[in-house]
């Protein structure tokens, strides 16, 4: 897959900008704050209906705009497909496949992406927000029909947390049973979203050690699924009904803290991702370059397991302002590792931190403005 050209409106600092794109390698150039990661984030955003630095949709869209557009031309192999989604300040997003409209959760099935940035580094030593972000994107990545799943769940714990607060205030013994149907609906799609995140980690756990080895030395990478809900670590294969079950217990037992708090304390929500090198706590015992391999062999993994899953194919590779970050070493082994993919965008404030393998087309970005050379 890669991506031939790509319109940006009102997304960001970026009023209207038109970017025609080819395979092979292109590098997006500019000081800090012009533009370059903004057009990056577009990209990322319509193939996991989110953004690495920021939870909501609001920050997207340019200042004094209501709406932001993003519209992407894939090539999947012999086929064309255009896919466009439209954020509002007020009112649901609108996206289109092929001109015709479609669910937004719709869109990452026609869109696959791996992104490096600097933010990864957080994934290993940062909040565990961070790490279910990583686990939620390789769910969309893997199975983006997920995404739909995903939007529902936020839609449900936002009602339950409503319905607990306004429990909390008054103590109405007769919303209960109100709260038993939203317990269910929560139960199940939190079991269907617990078990694909511990299905797609199984997928990638070997190649995360295999990467990793190839970007650092010969220590064994090992992943451990934390459930706050207290449940062992969820099953592999399809168990859905019975983790939900398992889920139903828990929040029955919980009820009065979850009550008592006005809102939901246990679910995926709230369970976080254990990341072990040579059995030591990766978030406490690793080295700045041990953090940096890990969070690149995490992507990288993701790559390669994406290269065969998915029936288009290579996913698009992104560098977002990683050299920078890198020691000698390992930009050399990070350039061998991702130039085999069919289209490679990278971003850098400064060029001479560009490796000189990365021999490509080359766009300047200026306040919100992309120029060729």
């Amino acid at each position: 897959m890669w991506l031939t050209q790509l319109d940006l409106t009102q997304w960001r600092n970026h009023r209207d900008t038109h970017i025609g794109l080819t395979q092979g390698v292109t590098t997006f150039v500019g000081p800090n704050g012009q533009g370059k990661t903004n057009i990056v984030e577009a990209i990322r955003y319509v193939a996991t209906l989110s953004s690495h630095r920021v939870s909501g949709s609001q920050a997207l869209i340019g200042d004094g705009y209501d709406h932001a557009t993003v519209h992407a031309s894939l090539q999947h192999a012999d086929r064309t497909v255009t896919a466009g989604i439209t954020l509002k300040r007020k009112g649901a997003s609108e996206a289109v496949i092929n001109g015709n409209r479609v669910k937004v959760s719709e869109i990452p099935v026609w869109v696959s992406v791996v992104m490096f940035s600097p933010e990864d580094s957080a994934i290993i030593r940062g909040e565990p927000g961070t790490r279910r972000q990583f686990m939620d994107d390789l769910v969309v990545s893997g199975a983006p029909r997920m995404a739909g799943t995903y939007q529902e769940f936020e839609k449900v714990l936002k009602q339950r947390n409503t319905l607990l607060k306004s429990l909390r205030a008054v103590r109405a013994q007769s919303s209960l049973s109100t709260l038993d149907v939203w317990d269910e609906k929560f139960a199940h799609l939190s079991a269907q979203i617990m078990i694909a995140r511990a299905q797609h980690l199984a997928h990638i756990s070997s190649l995360v050690t295999q990467q990793y080895q190839e970007l650092a030395g010969g220590e064994e990478v090992s992943m451990r699924y934390q459930s706050s809900a207290g449940l062992a670590s969820p099953a592999t294969n399809d168990e859905t009904a019975a983790l939900a079950s398992e889920l139903l217990q828990t929040l029955t037992a919980k009820r009065l803290d979850e009550i008592d708090r006005g809102m939901s304390v246990v679910g995926p929500h709230r369970d976080d991702l254990d990341l072990f090198i040579s059995g030591r706590l990766a978030r406490t015992h690793a080295s700045q370059g041990e953090t940096w391999s890990l969070a690149l062999a995490l992507r990288l993994a993701t790559a390669l397991w994406l290269r065969t899953e998915r029936a288009s194919g290579d996913p698009i590779m992104i560098l977002d302002d990683v050299f920078s970050e890198l020691d000698a070493s390992r930009r050399r082994k990070l350039v061998g590792l991702v130039t085999s993919y069919e289209q490679l965008l990278v971003t850098s404030a400064v060029e001479e931190d560009l490796p000189r393998e990365f021999d490509g087309v080359v766009f300047d970005v200026a306040t919100g403005s992309v120029t060729p050379r």
